[in-house]
């Protein structure tokens, strides 16, 4: 299941991924929520905050997904909040589909949650939140 965070605004959005993710939580949910707000202001800060994982069970990898009219633009920083250790893990998550490519990407344990909030609102201005 993935659902939006209420910290999310603006151009910075929190999801929280728990359970088995399918794929219309990446359709329904993930997609046009990223869609929207890129649309809007271009440049996406993310929070992934993962609880009690399970995996995936996709017909189709995000990139899939992300038809040629789907645009979304640049997602500049990813906080994931998840499981201590994960930070050491770092390259395996990299195929996971709620690591972005080419974005700045930290891990935070869920202890740190407040780190990671900080963390990925550094430097953003209140017009653009």
């Amino acid at each position: 299941m993935i659902e939006t965070l209420p910290e999310s605004s603006g151009n910075i959005l929190g999801f929280r991924f728990s359970g088995m993710i399918r794929e219309e939580d990446l359709t329904e949910v993930l997609i046009p929520v990223l869609e929207e707000a890129s649309e809007e202001y271009g440049i996406i800060r993310l929070v992934v905050e993962i609880i009690d994982y399970k995996g995936e069970e996709l017909g189709a990898r995000l990139e899939d997904l992300l038809e040629p009219d789907r645009k979304i633009l640049h997602i500049e920083r990813e906080a994931v909040i998840g499981e201590e250790g994960w930070d050491q893990l770092r390259t395996a998550f990299q195929d996971f589909f709620f690591v972005f490519p080419n974005t700045e990407t930290r891990f935070f344990s869920h202890d740190r949650r407040m780190q990671a909030w900080a963390w990925i609102r550094e430097g953003v201005t209140v017009e653009e939140i």
